[in-house]
Protein backbone atom coordinates (compact mmCIF):
# COMPACT_ATOMS: atom_id res chain seq x y z
CA UNK A 1 0.00 0.00 0.00
CA UNK A 2 2.08 3.33 -1.01
CA UNK A 3 1.22 6.42 1.40
CA UNK A 4 0.94 10.18 0.21
CA UNK A 5 1.60 12.65 2.59
CA UNK A 6 -0.75 16.20 1.56
CA UNK A 7 -1.30 19.64 2.25
CA UNK A 8 -4.94 19.68 3.27
CA UNK A 9 -4.82 23.47 3.63
CA UNK A 10 -2.80 24.27 0.44
CA UNK A 11 -5.64 21.91 -1.49
CA UNK A 12 -8.24 24.29 -0.40
CA UNK A 13 -6.54 27.17 -1.09
CA UNK A 14 -5.11 25.91 -4.27
CA UNK A 15 -9.26 24.83 -5.18
CA UNK A 16 -8.73 21.22 -6.00
CA UNK A 17 -10.77 20.55 -2.60
CA UNK A 18 -13.59 21.67 -0.76
CA UNK A 19 -14.32 21.94 3.07
CA UNK A 20 -15.94 18.76 2.87
CA UNK A 21 -14.00 16.56 1.67
CA UNK A 22 -11.10 17.73 3.37
CA UNK A 23 -12.49 16.78 6.36
CA UNK A 24 -13.35 13.52 4.83
CA UNK A 25 -9.78 13.02 4.55
CA UNK A 26 -8.62 13.99 7.71
CA UNK A 27 -11.10 11.82 9.77
CA UNK A 28 -9.58 8.83 6.85
CA UNK A 29 -5.99 9.86 8.16
CA UNK A 30 -4.08 7.10 9.07
CA UNK A 31 -2.16 8.10 13.00
CA UNK A 32 1.47 9.10 12.65
CA UNK A 33 3.31 6.03 13.97
CA UNK A 34 6.67 7.39 14.47
CA UNK A 35 6.25 8.69 18.31
CA UNK A 36 5.13 5.09 18.96
CA UNK A 37 8.31 3.74 16.84
CA UNK A 38 10.84 5.85 18.72
CA UNK A 39 9.08 4.73 21.97
CA UNK A 40 9.68 1.12 21.09
CA UNK A 41 13.29 1.63 20.00
CA UNK A 42 13.70 3.47 23.24
CA UNK A 43 11.90 0.18 25.47
CA UNK A 44 14.38 -2.24 23.59
CA UNK A 45 17.45 -0.10 23.85
CA UNK A 46 17.14 0.05 27.30
CA UNK A 47 16.64 -3.85 27.19
CA UNK A 48 19.55 -4.19 25.44
CA UNK A 49 21.30 -2.37 28.50
CA UNK A 50 19.75 -4.16 30.84
CA UNK A 51 20.56 -7.40 30.03
CA UNK A 52 24.20 -6.19 29.48
CA UNK A 53 24.90 -5.05 32.91
CA UNK A 54 23.37 -8.46 34.00
CA UNK A 55 25.74 -9.92 32.06
CA UNK A 56 28.63 -7.82 32.97
CA UNK A 57 27.84 -8.10 36.97
CA UNK A 58 27.28 -12.02 36.31
CA UNK A 59 29.45 -13.07 33.31
CA UNK A 60 28.43 -16.48 32.91
CA UNK A 61 25.86 -19.14 30.52
CA UNK A 62 23.24 -19.46 33.23
CA UNK A 63 22.68 -15.04 33.23
CA UNK A 64 22.66 -15.77 29.77
CA UNK A 65 20.10 -18.32 29.82
CA UNK A 66 17.31 -16.56 32.48
CA UNK A 67 17.43 -13.05 30.57
CA UNK A 68 16.68 -15.53 27.39
CA UNK A 69 13.43 -16.64 28.96
CA UNK A 70 12.80 -13.34 31.22
CA UNK A 71 12.37 -11.55 27.05
CA UNK A 72 10.75 -14.53 25.57
CA UNK A 73 8.00 -14.34 28.72
CA UNK A 74 8.51 -10.64 28.49
CA UNK A 75 7.16 -10.77 24.47
CA UNK A 76 4.63 -13.66 25.48
CA UNK A 77 3.07 -11.15 28.17
CA UNK A 78 3.06 -7.99 25.69
CA UNK A 79 1.14 -9.96 23.09
CA UNK A 80 -1.44 -10.86 25.25
CA UNK A 81 -1.82 -7.58 26.91
CA UNK A 82 -1.22 -5.38 24.33
CA UNK A 83 -2.54 -7.11 21.46
CA UNK A 84 -2.81 -4.29 18.86
CA UNK A 85 0.25 -2.60 16.82
CA UNK A 86 1.14 -0.28 19.35
CA UNK A 87 3.89 -2.60 20.69
CA UNK A 88 5.03 -4.74 17.94
CA UNK A 89 8.06 -3.56 17.40
CA UNK A 90 9.22 -4.40 21.00
CA UNK A 91 7.74 -7.57 20.97
CA UNK A 92 9.79 -8.56 17.43
CA UNK A 93 13.14 -7.23 19.47
CA UNK A 94 12.32 -8.90 22.80
CA UNK A 95 11.60 -12.23 20.87
CA UNK A 96 14.74 -12.13 18.76
CA UNK A 97 16.48 -11.14 21.94
CA UNK A 98 15.15 -14.26 23.46
CA UNK A 99 15.11 -16.91 21.34
CA UNK A 100 18.94 -16.16 20.02
CA UNK A 101 20.23 -16.04 23.88
CA UNK A 102 18.69 -19.13 23.87
CA UNK A 103 20.28 -20.83 21.18
CA UNK A 104 23.22 -18.76 21.71
CA UNK A 105 22.88 -20.89 25.46
CA UNK A 106 22.50 -24.56 23.73
CA UNK A 107 25.78 -23.51 21.93
CA UNK A 108 27.87 -22.47 24.92
CA UNK A 109 26.43 -25.66 26.87
CA UNK A 110 27.61 -28.09 24.14
CA UNK A 111 30.59 -26.16 22.58
CA UNK A 112 33.32 -29.14 23.69
CA UNK A 113 30.92 -31.76 21.66
CA UNK A 114 32.83 -33.19 19.05
CA UNK A 115 29.85 -33.95 17.09
CA UNK A 116 27.77 -31.08 16.18
CA UNK A 117 24.57 -32.64 14.99
CA UNK A 118 22.92 -32.56 18.03
CA UNK A 119 23.35 -28.98 19.50
CA UNK A 120 22.62 -27.92 15.66
CA UNK A 121 19.51 -29.91 15.92
CA UNK A 122 17.94 -28.17 19.02
CA UNK A 123 19.01 -24.69 17.68
CA UNK A 124 16.82 -25.29 14.36
CA UNK A 125 14.60 -26.45 16.62
CA UNK A 126 14.42 -23.43 18.63
CA UNK A 127 14.31 -21.13 16.31
CA UNK A 128 11.54 -22.69 13.75
CA UNK A 129 9.49 -22.57 16.88
CA UNK A 130 10.22 -18.94 18.02
CA UNK A 131 9.82 -18.38 14.42
CA UNK A 132 6.23 -19.78 13.67
CA UNK A 133 5.04 -18.91 17.66
CA UNK A 134 6.37 -15.51 17.19
CA UNK A 135 5.55 -15.42 13.67
CA UNK A 136 9.16 -13.78 12.74
CA UNK A 137 10.35 -14.14 9.45
CA UNK A 138 14.05 -13.47 10.81
CA UNK A 139 13.79 -16.33 13.05
CA UNK A 140 12.36 -18.45 10.19
CA UNK A 141 15.69 -17.76 8.14
CA UNK A 142 17.95 -18.29 10.92
CA UNK A 143 16.43 -21.53 11.64
CA UNK A 144 17.18 -22.81 8.13
CA UNK A 145 20.72 -21.67 7.96
CA UNK A 146 20.92 -23.44 11.68
CA UNK A 147 19.79 -26.63 9.82
CA UNK A 148 22.76 -25.98 7.99
CA UNK A 149 25.02 -27.07 10.57
CA UNK A 150 23.89 -30.89 10.86
CA UNK A 151 25.32 -31.54 7.19
CA UNK A 152 28.49 -29.53 7.45
CA UNK A 153 27.10 -26.14 5.96
CA UNK A 154 27.34 -23.30 7.38
CA UNK A 155 29.97 -19.82 8.31
CA UNK A 156 32.91 -18.98 10.27
CA UNK A 157 34.71 -16.46 12.04
CA UNK A 158 38.59 -16.09 13.41
CA UNK A 159 40.73 -12.53 13.89
CA UNK A 160 39.68 -10.14 11.01
CA UNK A 161 38.42 -13.26 8.45
CA UNK A 162 35.21 -14.76 7.55
CA UNK A 163 34.62 -17.65 5.97
CA UNK A 164 31.90 -20.01 4.16
CA UNK A 165 32.33 -23.49 4.20
CA UNK A 166 30.17 -26.24 2.76
CA UNK A 167 31.54 -29.87 3.86
CA UNK A 168 29.44 -31.55 1.88
CA UNK A 169 27.99 -30.03 -1.20
CA UNK A 170 26.00 -32.72 -2.99
CA UNK A 171 23.77 -33.47 0.34
CA UNK A 172 23.46 -29.96 0.44
CA UNK A 173 22.15 -29.35 -2.50
CA UNK A 174 19.37 -32.38 -2.62
CA UNK A 175 18.33 -31.39 1.23
CA UNK A 176 17.97 -28.03 0.61
CA UNK A 177 16.43 -27.90 -2.90
CA UNK A 178 14.18 -30.81 -1.68
CA UNK A 179 13.43 -28.30 1.83
CA UNK A 180 12.24 -24.86 -0.78
CA UNK A 181 10.68 -27.17 -3.75
CA UNK A 182 8.80 -28.70 -0.59
CA UNK A 183 8.03 -25.43 1.12
CA UNK A 184 7.56 -23.30 -1.97
CA UNK A 185 4.83 -26.09 -2.58
CA UNK A 186 3.22 -26.17 0.67
CA UNK A 187 2.67 -22.08 1.03
CA UNK A 188 -0.04 -22.42 -1.65
CA UNK A 189 -2.41 -24.91 0.79
CA UNK A 190 -1.83 -22.65 3.80
CA UNK A 191 -2.75 -19.53 5.76
CA UNK A 192 -0.98 -16.26 4.51
CA UNK A 193 0.80 -16.18 8.05
CA UNK A 194 2.47 -19.38 7.54
CA UNK A 195 3.05 -18.72 3.57
CA UNK A 196 5.32 -15.88 4.22
CA UNK A 197 7.10 -17.81 6.93
CA UNK A 198 7.36 -20.63 4.40
CA UNK A 199 8.50 -18.22 1.63
CA UNK A 200 11.19 -17.33 3.89
CA UNK A 201 12.47 -20.18 5.36
CA UNK A 202 12.26 -21.61 1.21
CA UNK A 203 14.26 -18.28 0.21
CA UNK A 204 17.17 -19.36 2.71
CA UNK A 205 17.31 -23.00 1.47
CA UNK A 206 17.79 -22.24 -2.10
CA UNK A 207 20.30 -19.74 -1.13
CA UNK A 208 22.26 -22.85 0.64
CA UNK A 209 21.25 -25.35 -2.06
CA UNK A 210 23.38 -22.62 -4.24
CA UNK A 211 26.10 -22.63 -2.08
CA UNK A 212 26.12 -26.12 -2.66
CA UNK A 213 26.79 -25.75 -6.27
CA UNK A 214 29.48 -23.06 -6.13
CA UNK A 215 31.75 -25.20 -3.65
CA UNK A 216 31.18 -28.42 -5.47
CA UNK A 217 31.78 -26.39 -9.13
CA UNK A 218 35.32 -25.70 -7.66
CA UNK A 219 36.64 -29.10 -5.63
CA UNK A 220 33.80 -31.47 -6.90
CA UNK A 221 32.11 -33.80 -3.62
CA UNK A 222 33.57 -37.02 -2.10
CA UNK A 223 30.05 -38.79 -1.24
CA UNK A 224 30.06 -39.85 2.29
CA UNK A 225 33.12 -38.35 3.39
CA UNK A 226 32.37 -37.50 6.95
CA UNK A 227 30.65 -40.97 7.69
CA UNK A 228 32.77 -43.31 5.55
CA UNK A 229 36.28 -42.69 6.67
CA UNK A 230 38.24 -44.22 9.35
CA UNK A 231 40.87 -42.66 11.20
CA UNK A 232 43.31 -45.99 10.61
CA UNK A 233 42.12 -45.84 7.01
CA UNK A 234 44.77 -45.09 4.42
CA UNK A 235 44.19 -42.03 1.89
CA UNK A 236 44.53 -44.32 -1.01
CA UNK A 237 42.09 -47.09 0.61
CA UNK A 238 39.69 -44.55 1.40
CA UNK A 239 39.43 -42.33 -2.04
CA UNK A 240 38.87 -45.85 -3.83
CA UNK A 241 35.81 -46.55 -1.44
CA UNK A 242 34.66 -43.23 -1.89
CA UNK A 243 32.61 -42.43 -4.86
CA UNK A 244 33.94 -39.15 -6.09
CA UNK A 245 31.67 -36.37 -8.20
CA UNK A 246 33.47 -34.16 -10.41
CA UNK A 247 33.60 -30.50 -11.15
CA UNK A 248 31.78 -30.40 -14.01
CA UNK A 249 28.44 -32.19 -12.73
CA UNK A 250 28.17 -29.34 -10.47
CA UNK A 251 29.39 -26.58 -12.97
CA UNK A 252 26.75 -27.61 -15.21
CA UNK A 253 23.91 -28.43 -12.75
CA UNK A 254 23.95 -25.33 -11.32
CA UNK A 255 22.98 -23.01 -14.23
CA UNK A 256 20.71 -25.19 -15.38
CA UNK A 257 18.44 -25.19 -12.62
CA UNK A 258 19.05 -21.35 -12.25
CA UNK A 259 17.38 -21.10 -15.48
CA UNK A 260 14.64 -23.64 -15.02
CA UNK A 261 14.03 -21.63 -11.79
CA UNK A 262 13.77 -18.19 -13.58
CA UNK A 263 11.43 -19.86 -16.40
CA UNK A 264 9.06 -21.51 -13.89
CA UNK A 265 9.07 -18.26 -11.53
CA UNK A 266 5.72 -16.39 -12.00
CA UNK A 267 7.88 -12.66 -12.38
CA UNK A 268 10.84 -14.25 -13.69
CA UNK A 269 13.29 -12.04 -11.82
CA UNK A 270 13.34 -14.73 -8.84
Amino acid sequence: MALVRIDLDQLQQDGLIGPDLARLIAERAQPDGRAGLFVNLALILGALAVASGAIALVPNATTGLVLALLAIGATEGIRRMAPGASLKVLSAGLALMGVLGLAGWVGWEYRDVDEATMPALLITLIMGGGAAWFRLGFLSALAVLALGAVFGTGTGYWHACYGVFVEQPAITIGVFGALAAGLYAARERIAAVWADLATIAARTAFFLANFGFWVGSLWGDDLGERYRYSEGQSWEDWRAATTHIPEAVFSLGWPVLLIGTMLKAKRGGF
